[in-house]
């Protein structure tokens, strides 16, 4: 069984799937064509998308692709049927549960985390509806969670919450109501970091992490090699835009002055913490969508690296475009939003000098790419 596509692959570039799971989890999307064909289709399809929307790419740097057993980071959902918690990803094109007991995406020590979840769920798991875990590793190996939309009789289980955190190796657990609520720490057995760079900062709950350390690494070499065209030196600021906990801030320190700006509180203000022992370093909570850096502001740089959310950069993208500043670096999840916030920039007097594929979204149809915008 094969999942249909608007493409068509050939019988000698289709393979059996390793995984399981594969014909009814609806997180990986292909698995059932071969590993050269695999990488041939990513990069044709990033290519074609680009095309499509009329950017003109000086150079296409050579695709990095991310091995499976590598993702830190997952999020899953949980649903107790009688005395039995099920764990999985939503099954393709639909909100059921479609239950796992092994995912070849994670790492062995997020995937000896996953194994271990039903047994400390039972007492927490609702019956009704599914809750969701996102479970991430930082640094030293630990690990955090973040339990979403548990009921109130769930969050009363305090036992079986500090018993899970104990059972299944998790350095910290929050709730929060939704995506959009703030987390509450429920169990906190060591306090969790994250070094990027120059810098390490106290990683708040359910903050964004890249999904595996390699892609991570990735990303940040093709941001500095995009730097290192320009002579740069430490005197000279480059801004961080939707900086995160400052994945790219830390390591743009090394090289230069920086300065970082995040719309969310939380990750923002971990930010705001470690720029008090740097001189050459500072953040501030910023929400870019609503009060992009303008032009009067970016006469104090000499470049900017955005970073934004799957929604894009279009209104920071506006306000670069209409700036002097030798060089733009943006990065992006999503080719379709990059597409846009590039023909901003090409619009307004930059050059697309190249392109870098960065492949950690393995066996689905997603990819992430990093562009190098020069003026």
């Amino acid at each position: 069984m094969t999942r249909l596509y608007t493409e068509e692959f050939s019988s000698e570039q289709l393979v059996c799937s390793t995984c399981p799971h594969f014909e009814e989890c609806g997180s990986c999307q292909l698995q059932h064509i071969s590993d050269e064909h695999y990488k041939t289709w990513k990069a044709d399809r990033l290519k074609t998308l680009l095309a499509e929307n009329e950017l003109e790419i000086e150079e296409w740097l050579e695709p990095v692709f991310i091995s499976e057993g590598g993702r830190r980071r997952v999020t899953l959902n949980a649903l107790r049927h009688e005395n039995e918690v099920f764990i999985g990803y939503n099954k393709y094109h639909s909100h059921d549960l479609a239950p796992i007991k092994n995912c070849l995406l994670l790492t062995p020590q997020l995937q000896s985390i996953v194994e271990k979840l039903p047994q400390a769920l039972k007492n927490i798991a609702h019956k009704n509806h599914a809750i969701e875990l996102l479970v991430q590793e930082a640094d030293g190996g630990l690990f955090d969670c973040v339990i979403t939309g548990l009921d109130e009789t769930g969050a009363r289980q305090t036992g079986s919450i500090a018993a899970m955190a104990e059972q299944c190796g998790l350095a910290r657990i929050s709730f929060r109501k939704d995506a959009f609520s703030k987390c509450e720490t429920q169990v906190s057995l060591t306090p969790i970091k994250k070094t990027n760079g120059a810098i390490t900062v106290d990683l708040p709950a359910a903050a964004f992490l890249q999904p595996s350390a390699a892609g991570e690494a990735a990303l940040i070499d093709a941001v500095l090699q995009g730097l290192s065209r320009h002579k740069l030196g430490k005197k000279d600021k480059v801004a961080d835009l939707f900086s995160g906990c400052g994945t790219f801030a830390g390591h743009l320190l090394n090289k230069y002055t920086v300065h970082a700006a995040e719309g969310d509180w939380a990750m923002a203000n971990s930010l705001v913490e470690a720029a008090k022992g740097h001189a050459r370093f500072s953040a501030e909570v910023r929400d870019l969508f609503k009060e992009p850096i303008v032009g009067r502001e970016l006469r104090d740089y000499k470049a900017a690296v955005f970073d934004p959310p799957r929604a894009g950069a279009k209104e920071q993208a506006q306000m670069l475009a209409k700036s002097n500043l030798p060089v733009v670096i943006g990065v992006s999840c999503n080719p379709s939003t990059f597409a846009r916030d590039a023909k901003i920039l090409l619009a307004g007097g930059y050059k697309l000098k190249t392109i870098q594929m960065v492949d950690q979204f393995t066996w689905s149809t997603h990819t992430e790419l990093v562009g190098v915008f020069e003026k």
